[in-house]
């Protein structure tokens, strides 16, 4: 498998010694929801903690890179010495539900455990609690399967799907983007900010429904429940002039459409209009 992309934010907490690399280990980051909101944490010099990366719902395919793989990252104890370590931008009291309705993070997930399964040549085998305590057994867990040992957290947490992250990896075969699902290719987020810096993202779900994600929350909902069948890969833009967002995809015909809506509206999902142009043949 190549290399993944990186955004290199280097943390100063890790140590040169380690280990032989015997798991790949999934952690939650319970709070920071973006590769550089974790990537500034982790350069704190009060937080004493970092990963060797770290992947989010917004940036398709890049993770944030921290600790050289070839130190030890402190975030998980004892363990520390024989894990390779991702932290999900997500929180470890997430339902499955709402796992599922991450893709992006759930698609950077199996990436990344794909590329370390393959560098490292670590089994798929899902370890038991009493097998992550275990130094010498190489496998696949979660952060709350090393106990006391570990430091004794939960994440990633009862609801995270770690059977589909493993089926998607398996299924990936190396390569830069998502395995195909049904003959659709990987969805894809696009971001924008407006005058008030504030982020808004848009991406096109499984179902085909472009959704939006307003400033300040966490879940993606559709702007219009009646549309379907979207390709992957809308986009959002800032107009500045005269304070607009538009959103683009192109319909499952084959056709251009896009909504738009005032950035400045109260009303964090509502507002958005369609566009004369979504008839518009591409």
């Amino acid at each position: 498998m190549p290399p993944i992309r990186e955004k290199w934010m280097p943390s100063p907490h890790y140590s040169s010694s380690r280990g032989p690399y015997n798991k790949a280990v999934f952690h939650t980051t319970q709070g920071a929801m973006t590769i550089e909101a974790l990537g500034n944490w982790f350069a704190n010099p009060s937080a004493q903690c970092s990963s060797h990366h770290g992947a989010d719902q917004y940036s398709s395919g890049l993770f944030g890179a921290y600790v050289y793989e070839s130190n030890k990252a402190w975030t998980q104890g004892n363990a520390n010495p024989y894990c390779l370590s991702i932290e999900l931008c997500a929180y470890a009291e997430w339902s499955r539900s709402t796992w599922l309705g991450k893709p992006i993070l759930i698609d950077n997930a199996a990436e990344w455990l794909r590329y370390i399964v393959d560098k490292y040549s670590i089994p798929w085998t899902i370890l038991s609690s009493s097998q992550a305590q275990d130094p010498n057994v190489r496998g696949i867990c979660q952060h709350r399967d090393f106990g006391s040992w570990g430091s004794g957290h939960s994440d990633a947490g009862n609801g995270f799907p770690l059977d589909v992250v493993i089926d998607k990896a398996k299924k990936w075969g190396g390569g830069g983007a998502a395995p195909s699902e049904g003959g659709r290719i990987g969805e894809m987020a696009s971001s924008a900010f407006d005058s008030a810096g504030r982020r808004w993202c848009v991406m096109v779900r499984e179902d085909g429904k472009v959704c939006v994600l307003p400033p300040g929350w966490e879940d993606f909902t559709p702007i219009d429940p009646s549309q379907s069948g979207a390709y992957p890969g809308a986009s959002i833009t800032y107009v500045r002039d005269s304070d607009r967002l538009v959103v683009s995809y192109i319909n499952g015909d084959r056709r251009f459409g896009s909504y738009e809506r005032l950035a400045a509206d109260g009303s964090p999902w509502g507002g958005w209009r369609l566009m004369g142009n979504a008839k518009a043949k591409v």
